[in-house]
């Protein structure tokens, strides 16, 4: 749909060439052709105008090609950090202390930085073991022991899951009751067909029912969230302890355990490591970052005028520190009266304000580190149109930057917004846009976006090294704040890349414009049922209207049906379950035609035997397992295309062309089941829905030259 355009194809010789060709056809009384005739010399002009038109038509330029991905709906991707999590633990003999990682906290693998998202206090927790129950028979018990990095093989709920079944999880110390319990669960995902990434929408196959061990018995351990939707993939479930766990006196440890109160599982999950309290962090470098407080978070110290607010950046505690109260729709810089660290780790910064009456204002703190501090200044705005700034730090984060700037008529600090471009605002929007492949800073020009008359502040500024952030495992080693503690990264960084050129963005264009949105032909419903979130499609088929025989109810017009064939652990049952079913008719009832039913059928399985008398080469001793093999290589239900008809004719071939095979006196093909019909040349007709399974085979052998075996 998008070519490479070359409208400059041809030179000012050809196009005059090309014109004075055309003279003829054209006006046939001109035979003067000489440069000295006043219409030559028309031609040339025009032909030298055409050709400086193609040439400057030709030379499109990157912001009129980001111009053209607007209008498409389509945007430059910039780049995004790395993503990982680490596990930390405080040296021996001071395991049993407790300490704080705020937010921005750093580890390093080398010279890179991880930086943490959230403030932390790490509470390490190690899975001893773990046995599933059968109802209440115990079945198998997996020592796990004090190695993590261990590889497990753990199948929850057994190999074929049933409701009632559960898993107890054995712990070395209990979870902590003060806060969120986070357990990190790799699923295993490497099958024959691959899970479609889960969206919010999806409806869960199990239910989950997880209980921890108190001195009451087993109560109900609340589920905060969940990523791996019932242990269908990767993911971390989040647990809030409302009371304190009781230790087991059988095992000497403490408990949790999962129970499956409903199964309707494609494939049994198979549970490869669980790693507790890991620390999520992300690739990137904070030079400056800032965090609101809302009144309620601001605390009156007593004396009057005397503010406090407590902040959980690492910044804060390390960095320099700018407060600004709140007032209408601007910010008033305040003089920082002190700093000190609070008992849980968090930093206390104090201020002076005279609320006249007011209630609490409302806050805002600026971190920078102490040598970027005199750098947060980016320039002074004069009020004039199109303003530009050069930044001058690389890898910037395009959605990890913001600033404020400062009006001189009231001395308040005003966020400016960042946007794509200066199109759609109006003069009293205040905006910038920030040009990463150029490291610069643009303002308005004052007709569409307002220009900045005062200092321009940095309020948040990161940096990263994109797609070079996904590292392996066992690389972030170290942690700034506390040398001594033991970090551990058991899994491989992922999410990094760099910013998205211009090239790579219609290329990605062009693969947007390829993928199946809709449903208007029968291979445009099969594509959507692959693509439905969360389901593990190993085959389906779309019924066409004429296939459907009466016997089994005729299709109307306007009807779509689907067989739909999932990937199962149940052998020859791979009826839809209803969640795969609404599942189903959620993906589809969105992109389906106007006026279009759907119906999902489920796949028809047909027992199948064959029957056949065959003369073999004498050398052969195996030739009977050559044969029964060949057969079920022909009828195998794992590779069958849905509906296809079994023939005794290509099994008569197949079976003919083995080198064991001297003579194939007779092969006939027999069926039982639903729905199949028999062919006048031996073949068996599946439903439009069947697959064939080998139910019997009746080979009876004969030497060449011998009486029968």
């Amino acid at each position: 749909m998008f070519y490479d355009l070359k409208l400059d194809d041809k030179s000012y010789q050809e196009i005059e060439a090309d014109a004075i060709f055309r003279i003829p056809a054209k006006c046939p009384d001109w035979t003067n052709y000489n440069q000295s005739d006043p219409g030559m010399t028309l031609i040339s002009l025009l032909s030298w105008l055409g050709e400086i038109q193609q040439y400057h038509i030709s030379q499109i330029g990157g912001w009129k090609r980001q111009k053209y991905l607007k209008l498409v709906g389509i945007s430059m991707l910039h780049a995004k950090a790395a993503c990982g999590a680490v596990s930390v633990e405080a040296p021996a003999g001071l395991s049993g202390s407790q300490f704080a990682l705020l937010r921005g906290t750093r580890f390093f693998a080398e010279n890179m930085i991880f930086e943490t998202l959230k403030k932390e206090v790490p509470h390490p927790v190690r899975l001893i073991g773990a046995y599933i129950l059968n109802g209440e028979v115990p079945k198998q018990y997996f020592n796990i022991g004090n190695d993590l990095e261990k590889r497990m093989r753990l199948y929850p709920f057994g190999e074929e899951p049933q409701a009632g079944n559960r898993c107890c999880f054995v712990l070395d110390r209990p979870f902590d009751t003060r806060g969120q319990t986070v357990v990190y669960f790799h699923i295993r995902t490497d099958y024959e067909v691959t899970r479609n990434p889960i969206c919010k929408d999806f409806i869960p196959l199990s239910e989950l029912k997880w209980e921890y061990q108190s001195k009451n018995g087993w109560e109900e351990l609340p589920v905060d969230f969940d990523t791996t939707y019932g242990l269908l993939q990767n993911g971390r479930i989040g647990f809030h302890l409302p009371k304190e766990m009781a230790l087991d006196k059988e095992y000497g440890a403490w408990q949790i355990r999962v129970t499956l109160m409903r199964n309707d599982y494609d494939v049994a999950p198979l549970i490869q490591n669980i790693y507790f309290n890991e620390i999520e962090v992300r690739q990137h470098h904070s030079y400056c970052d800032y965090e609101d407080f809302e009144a309620d978070a601001v605390v009156s110290q007593g004396e009057e005028g005397k503010y406090s607010v407590k902040s959980g950046m690492y910044l804060a505690k390390v960095g320099q520190t700018e407060l600004y109260v709140r007032k209408d729709d601007g910010f008033i810089p305040v003089t920082v009266a002190g700093k000190e660290l609070a008992p849980d780790g968090d930093v206390i910064i104090s201020f002076f304000w005279q609320t006249e009456g007011e209630a609490c204002p409302t806050c805002r703190l600026a971190a920078y580190e102490k040598e970027f501090f005199s750098k947060r200044l980016v320039g002074v705005g004069k009020g004039y149109a199109n303003q530009e700034y050069r930044l001058d730090i690389p890898n910037l984060l395009y959605d990890e930057f913001e600033l404020m700037v400062c009006d001189r008529q009231d001395g308040r600090f005003y966020p400016f917004r960042r946007v794509e471009d200066f199109d759609d605002c109006t003069p009293e929007d205040m905006a910038y846009v920030l040009e990463i492949a150029q490291n610069r800073l643009l303002f308005g020009n004052c007709e569409n976006g307002m220009a900045p008359d005062g200092e321009i502040r940095l309020l948040r500024l990161r940096v990263s090294s994109g797609q070079a952030g996904n590292i392996k495992a066992g690389r972030i080693r170290k942690c700034e704040e506390y040398p001594t503690l033991l970090v551990r990264q058991y899994r491989e960084t992922y999410g990094g890349r760099d910013n998205e050129t211009v090239e790579a963005c219609y290329k990605r264009l062009r693969r947007e414009l390829k993928k199946i949105n809709r449903g208007v032909t029968y291979s445009d419903y099969e594509k959507l049922v692959r693509q439905t979130p969360g389901l593990l499609i190993k085959d389906c088929k779309v019924v066409p209207v004429t296939a459907d025989g009466k016997e089994r109810g005729s299709l109307r017009e306007n009807e779509i049906a689907i067989v739909v064939r999932p990937l199962s652990y149940r052998k020859l049952d791979t009826r839809l379950s209803l969640p795969y079913r609404k599942n189903l008719e959620q993906m589809l009832e969105q992109r389906k035609l106007l006026g279009t039913s759907i119906r999902l059928l489920n796949p028809e399985f047909v027992g199948i035997a064959v029957f056949a008398e065959i003369v073999i080469r004498p050398q052969f001793t195996d030739a009977e397992a050559m044969i029964e093999e060949a057969v079920r290589a022909y009828v195998d239900d794992q590779s069958w295309e849905i509906g296809k008809p079994v023939s005794g004719s290509v099994l008569y071939g197949i079976i003919d062309m083995l080198p064991c095979v001297w003579q194939a006196r007779s092969v006939s093909v027999e069926a039982q089941g639903r729905g199949y019909r028999h062919l006048v040349n031996g073949d068996v007709k599946l439903p439009p829905n069947g697959l064939p399974y080998l139910k019997e085979t009746d080979i009876r052998i004969f030497t060449a030259g011998e009486t029968e075996i």
